[in-house]
């Protein structure tokens, strides 16, 4: 004895799949964010001045002060002045900065919505991050 039930048409199945690959592929170029040339030259001018301070001697013994900034707590509180006191400097002066490591932060909370750079370079001991913005 034989069931009646209904097929659905593999056209129609066809078509369906059709649209939602259409539908993925448009919301996957519509949501994804967009890199502008002031986003480019922020994620550049972090990367400048992570360099520079990969670059210097730290205030107490080793490589560099990066390095020695991600040692430890207390190494990293040793150090945070004169990073602080460096990319304030380094870096000019309409942009703020907050560095960003395991043992601590330097300089100014990070705003939403406002459009940021950032760098990370990552040491033996952890990674630093560098966020970038226009004041």
């Amino acid at each position: 004895m034989a069931e009646d039930r209904g097929q659905l048409a593999t056209p129609m199945v066809e078509v369906t799949v059709g649209i939602f690959l259409v539908l993925a592929v448009s919301l996957g170029f519509a949501l994804v964010p967009v890199e502008t040339a002031e986003t480019a030259t922020l994620d550049r001018t972090a990367g400048d001045a992570l360099s520079v301070l990969a670059a210097e001697p730290p205030e107490g013994s080793g490589p560099n002060r990066l390095a020695v900034a991600c040692r430890s707590a207390s190494a990293f509180d040793t150090e945070a002045d004169a990073i602080d006191r460096r990319l304030g400097a380094v870096l000019p002066t309409p942009l703020s900065y907050r560095l960003t490591t395991v043992h601590g932060d330097v300089g100014t909370p990070r705003p939403s919505g406002v459009p940021t750079g950032r760098a990370s370079l990552t040491t033996d001991d952890c990674t630093v991050t560098l966020w970038v913005w226009y004041v």
